[in-house]
């Protein structure tokens, strides 16, 4: 067992070795894989600068749909028209949802807020809350603003969520009636949401400015970065697989190198070199922005980084197991990450994605691991989750290899 572990790094190895030699030679894409990513960043910078030139003190129009009109979130939507509209910088009117579309399709709105139904049965049981939020296409930076302000409430809600369940719970211990229950369930509400949301102010002109003026340019480029980066895997994956020829696969075959050897050592070489240019950039995009990141920011970002890496090239990689055709190969990894990046929020954010689409972005790993960047990178959050992706890592590559060893008996 010792000697075969041995053997497998020794392949492992010698491959890692000829990726390597083989990038070296390609010098001249390498170039171009380089700069054509950084290309689209500057565009991207570019266009979102010329879109944060909305009409002086035009107040931001936002339409609040209450589908569930329960007590509870009649007292929430009354906070938030009052927080929002304060000081003047955001309009927000309550109506329907056929109202709030057609004005969007006016272009008088830039956005309008979903309180789904259910949402205060979730509240009282604990689930997870979400504020759905339809952006107009024509009104990006300003609806960009909207996302921004109704997450920041949305955790605010998590927050008061937390303590009114820990009172919830003791007081259904004791020997109150039902109707004696509810009516403290809903005092408590009352109280501990309203304190939780008043204890700051949700909405200040500073915030609104420097969102608008500042945020929107820097989460952009974030984007490009992301962008770019998600480029370079794929663009390395590439450079490495066409050199591939069937007298060389005979010859490897012959020398005892496994498919699972070989799609390994290229993932490695991929990975490792994406990783070497999607630093280097991060590093002088948050040197120019001065994004205040310590040291243990950067460690996260690098491991977020590099699960992504891990899962997008253990995807294409699959498909490379299992489909011969070069050409259709290329095709389906090409929709692959196609996918993966529109669904991920950085191209479109999520609030632009039809709404059905939006309640299963948080199961692709693209979306969550972009939206922990730019917690991180931008909102300074000081803790990081890494379980989910790491599980998923670790069960792609066991799924790989066994496609690989499948792959090897179907073809012998």
């Amino acid at each position: 067992m010792g000697e075969h572990t041995l053997k497998n790094i020794k392949n492992i190895v010698f491959f890692m070795n000829q990726y390597v030699k083989q990038l070296q030679k390609k010098w001249k894409s390498l170039l171009l894989l380089f700069v054509f990513p950084l290309l689209i960043i500057s565009m991207v910078t570019i266009l979102i600068t010329s879109l944060l030139n909305p009409p002086a003190n035009a107040p931001i129009g936002v339409a609040l749909v209450d589908q569930d009109d329960t007590e509870e979130t009649k007292i929430i939507r009354s906070f938030l028209q009052t927080s929002f509209t304060q000081d003047g910088a955001i309009d927000m009117k309550i109506m329907s949802e056929d109202n709030a579309k057609g004005r969007m399709e006016e272009n008088r709105i830039s956005a309008y807020i979903v309180i789904p139904k259910q949402f205060t049965d979730s509240m009282y049981s604990g689930k997870s809350l979400t504020i759905p939020i339809v952006g107009n296409p024509l009104q990006k930076a300003n609806s960009f603003i909207i996302k921004e302000l109704v997450e920041s409430f949305t955790r605010y809600i998590e927050s008061a969520q937390a303590n009114i369940l820990t009172v919830y719970d003791y007081a259904r211990k004791t020997d109150m009636s039902d109707a004696e229950y509810n009516s403290y369930r809903y005092e408590k509400f009352i109280e501990i949401t309203l304190f939780t949301l008043a204890k700051d102010q949700l909405v200040k002109e500073k915030m609104i400015t420097n969102t608008a003026t500042s945020s929107p340019i820097q989460f952009f480029t974030l984007s490009g970065w992301f962008l770019a980066f998600s480029i370079w895997l794929f663009g390395f994956y590439e450079l490495l697989r066409k050199d591939e020829s069937p007298s060389l696969s005979t010859r490897v075959k012959l020398f005892g190198v496994t498919i699972w050897q070989n799609v390994l050592s290229r993932i490695i070489v991929s990975i490792n070199s994406s990783i070497i240019l999607a630093c280097v950039t991060f590093v002088a995009i948050s040197k120019y922005f001065s994004l205040n990141l310590y040291v243990i920011d950067y460690l996260r970002l690098l491991q977020f980084a590099i699960l992504y890496g891990l899962l997008l090239l253990i995807g294409i990689s699959f498909i490379d197991v299992w489909i011969q055709s070069e050409k259709i190969a290329i095709l389906i990894q090409t929709l692959l990450l196609f996918f993966l990046i529109m669904t991920s929020g950085s191209i479109i954010p999520s609030i632009y994605l039809p709404l059905p689409l939006q309640e299963y972005l948080p199961f692709i790993f693209s979306n969550e691991i972009f939206n922990w960047v730019t917690d991180i990178a931008l909102e300074g959050r000081n803790y990081a989750e890494f379980n989910r992706l790491t599980i998923m890592v670790i069960i792609g590559f066991f799924v790989l290899w066994i496609s690989t060893i499948v792959r090897e008996r179907w073809v012998n």
